[in-house]
């Protein structure tokens, strides 16, 4: 499936696409939760499963599966909320 442009923007995203920047969302919002709140990991997975991605456990684990090595960027080079608000600008990053 090919994109078509619409002002810029692409409308239509093949499945793998969009699922590999589900998964960075995943990992990107699980660093802030559990790096930057400090929260516990079961209650960031329980944050990011009921409240902000509406899917099972394992589709969480199996996202941070995948984007490990985006996560484990994000924790080495301390990423702040700034650059998290730049990089995905539709969650909420306040510290």
């Amino acid at each position: 499936m090919t994109a078509i442009p619409s002002e810029g923007r692409e409308v239509f995203r093949p499945r793998r696409a969009r699922l590999r920047q589900r998964n960075r969302a995943v990992a990107a919002r699980y660093y802030y939760w559990a790096e930057l709140r400090r929260r516990r990991e079961d209650d960031v997975r329980r944050i990011l499963c009921d409240n902000e991605f509406f899917v099972e456990e394992r589709t969480i684990a199996n996202a941070l599966v995948s984007e490990n090595d985006y996560l484990g960027t994000l924790i080495a080079d301390r990423t702040s909320c700034a650059e998290l608000r730049r990089l995905f600008p539709g969650f909420d990053w306040r510290k």
